[in-house]
């Protein structure tokens, strides 16, 4: 006769969808006389999840999922509750040895017996105490504790004492070898000790799974009891991941969830289902040549195009979405694509095994995720960026890093492992293809004012070096590529990187020569160094030249090199201040101070939890005495207004009295020149967003009309705003 919980599960099965081992299983909530409102009040579900579980342990759950009051839980994490069960037995058995231990021969057995009270009252476990495999355990560590505590006077009392501590020891031993009991360990490392088991088995059931109310999901969007829907945007192929930040009250971190848009009148579990399906039914592709990324996608995902148009009737949109999903889900990477093809996160971070994937976004900041990783997914990837490396990643080389560019992502993959990792595992994934931030980007978010990009822009239409400086994630690569865009159209450009992470702007016409120089742990011949490409530059006539990240001494060696030969252009250094920037140059690189000249303009850029600003615009002093600081601000960002102050006469700075020398720039036509592109640039922040292609070709017209006269380009201004309808 089948037990209650037994009858309130139901398998919900679609007609041709699920093969014979796949199944959700359903436990009926509506009908428990202790149903709950609210989704938080999870204590009762937990006894009823556990109670389900170990009824279903000889075959329902081995392969399914399960949903018990709108929560989905998965195979994995029904996996630790079912291995608990499968060592019930053997515990049992040790259990019966402590039931005979004193039982005959025991002296004091007529009296009140310290070890048989300790005894019988780990015989009072009941039904509903078995199923719980956290309580049994912190059960049999009172008991433990109660035994140790007790001090007997008999010498008999020790000896059964004894007997017990060794076989609790021996139950115990097996308990701590659980994954559910090594997860509560950490929980209470991380919560101080807190034995609140309620608390630990809603991390691990509720929290960290999909949480669906009565209605399920509403236009692709999780309801959920997260916090206030920010924004919800698709990214992916055919728009196929909907993403959703959420606030999340009393935080700063916002919280990052992803889910499938299938734009169908079909619900997402159907489809999510053939997925599983499909992808059961893909046969691995066999290869003795390691197969690029994009190709092993593509072949995949034409597999299980002829696979659906076999068995359902779909239509051509939804079956390239779900053949797409499918695609993903056989190579494993169903967890981490949908980050590394959203161009708003610029960061992906894991820190270990046992935590939760988090982000930076490019309109959020610090963002937490619900996605983890398993044991088979972390040796998946490593078995991945092995491959695709061709590097080891084991004790003897722990960490590695490895650059992979196609159709569908550009990231930097940073591995470590034991010996210098603690937990054996942390990634770091760096997007190298993030959203072009333009400068009308820029000053919409408050990056720049339009006095500093109007300022920046006559340096820019002139080839003044501009050194970009701060610490890391502070924006330095971005500020210049936006300025990089601006560069006239006839400039030939060349690019030395260790990482390509300038801008290709071949589409727009540009001169580009690009090269790729060995990274500092890859670095095994000379002639592929970066020191040496920079100082072969005196030989291939740039206009600009764009060194990127100047990483060490010989770096630096080369670039000064490079700037006292009168080459100009746009380089990046990792620094605090602008005086641990000169003292980087002066002490660890050993560059002359007279040198510092050559720098040209010095650029700080800060970060704070709101956004990534420049902090200063910085010029060296024409004498570079040792009493007096060695340089000026010309701008400097007052934080209480959050606004720029220019602190200098821009027309007397060092930076223009140079240009002066060679070039007939009259004050009239400085401030002349300033004030239009101030217009520009403020006109910029106020209109709606420009596409990248009508940006580009109002600054070709501009940089081109300010070299034939002031007039001609008020002209060009006036009748570009005209055409865009605005006031004048």
């Amino acid at each position: 006769m089948k037990s209650k919980i037994e009858k309130l599960n139901v398998h919900l099965v679609k007609e041709c969808v699920f093969n014979k081992d796949e199944r959700i299983f359903t436990k009926d909530c509506s009908k428990c006389s202790e149903s709950i409102g609210d989704v938080d009040d999870y204590e009762q579900c937990v006894k009823c999840l556990l109670k389900s579980i170990y009824l279903g342990n000889n075959k329902d759950f081995k392969k399914s999922n399960l949903k018990i009051h709108g929560t989905v839980i998965e195979p994995g994490t029904i996996k630790i509750i079912l291995n608990y069960f499968k060592k019930l037995k053997e515990i049992n058995k040790i259990w019966r040895r402590i039931e005979k231990v004193g039982k005959s021969d025991c002296i004091f057995q007529e009296f009140n017996c310290r070890v048989e009270s300790i005894n019988n009252a780990l015989l009072s476990f009941n039904e509903s105490v078995i199923f719980d495999p956290i309580l049994v355990f912190n059960l049999l560590i009172d008991v433990k504790d109660e035994i140790l505590a007790h001090k007997f006077l008999n010498i008999e009392c020790q000896k059964c004492s004894i007997k017990i501590l060794d076989l609790l020891d021996s139950i115990l031993e097996i308990f701590k070898n659980l994954e559910i009991v090594i997860q509560y360990l950490k929980f209470l490392e991380n919560n101080n000790n807190s034995k609140d088991i309620s608390m630990f088995y809603k991390k691990i059931f509720f929290n960290s799974q999909k949480i669906f109310n009565e209605s399920g999901i509403i236009n692709g969007i999780l309801r959920s009891s997260r916090g206030e829907l920010l924004e919800s945007y698709c990214s992916g192929e055919n728009r196929i991941f909907q993403i959703s930040i959420f606030n999340i009250k009393g935080e700063y971190e916002k919280k990052y969830l992803v889910n499938y848009d299938f734009d169908s009148k079909g619900d997402e579990k159907y489809f999510k289902t053939i997925v599983n399906d499909v992808k059961n039914n893909l046969t691995l592709i066999e290869s003795n040549e390691i197969i690029p990324l994009e190709e092993l996608i593509n072949f995949y995902k034409k597999k299980a195009s002829d696979y659906l148009n076999l068995k359902y009737k779909l239509s051509q949109k939804e079956i390239d979405k779900v053949s797409y999903i499918a695609a993903l889900y056989k190579l494993n990477l169903e967890k981490i694509f949908p980050l590394l093809v959203d161009d708003l996160i610029e960061e992906i971070f894991l820190d270990s095994p046992i935590e939760k994937i988090y982000i930076n976004h490019q309109k959020y900041g610090r963002c937490r995720t619900e996605l983890g990783f398993n044991h088979n997914d972390i040796e998946r990837i490593k078995t991945f960026l092995r491959l695709y490396s061709g590097k080891r990643l084991d004790y003897s080389n722990p960490s590695i890093k490895v650059v992979l560019k196609n159709k569908y992502f550009y990231c930097r993959f940073a591995v470590d492992v034991e010996p210098i990792q603690l937990n054996n595992f942390a990634l770091d994934i760096r997007k190298l293809n993030k959203n072009i931030l333009t400068i009308q980007d820029l000053l919409k978010n408050d990056t720049l004012s339009p006095s500093l990009a109007s300022f920046l822009y006559i340096l820019v239409l002139r080839r003044i070096n501009i050194t970009v400086t701060g610490e890391t994630d502070t924006g330095k690569t971005t500020l210049i590529n936006a300025l990089d865009l601006l560069t006239p159209k006839e400039f030939r450009k060349i690019y030395v990187e260790n990482v390509n992470e300038s801008l290709n702007q071949s589409r727009f016409e540009r001169h580009q020569l690009k090269y790729k120089v060995d990274s500092l742990e890859d670095l095994t011949n000379h002639l592929l160094s970066k020191q040496n490409q920079i100082k072969n530059l005196l030989h291939r006539t740039p206009d600009i030249i764009y060194l990127g990240e100047i990483l060490t001494k010989n770096e630096a060696e080369a670039m000064f090199h490079c700037l006292a030969a009168g080459l100009r252009g746009f380089q990046t250094i990792h620094s605090n201040t602008i005086n641990s920037l000169i003292n980087r140059i002066i002490h660890h690189f050993k560059i002359d101070k007279t040198c510092l000249h050559d720098l040209g303009i010095l650029i700080l850029m800060k970060k704070n939890r709101e956004k990534r600003f420049i902090d200063s615009i910085t010029e060296m002093r024409e004498k570079l005495d040792e009493d007096n600081e060695i340089y000026e601000n010309l701008f400097k960002r007052d934080p209480r207004i959050k606004n720029w102050t220019m602190l200098k006469d821009l027309y007397n700075s060092n930076t223009i009295k140079t240009l002066r020398k060679y070039e007939d720039l009259q004050k009239e036509k400085f401030d002349t020149l300033f004030y239009l592109y101030h217009d520009v640039f403020d006109t910029l922040r106020k209109l709606d967003k420009i596409i990248i292609t009508k940006l580009i070709e109002l600054f070709d017209q501009l940089s081109f009309q300010s070299f034939i006269s002031v007039d001609a380009l008020r002209l060009f201004w006036k009748n570009w705003k005209n055409t865009c309808g605005l006031n004048v």
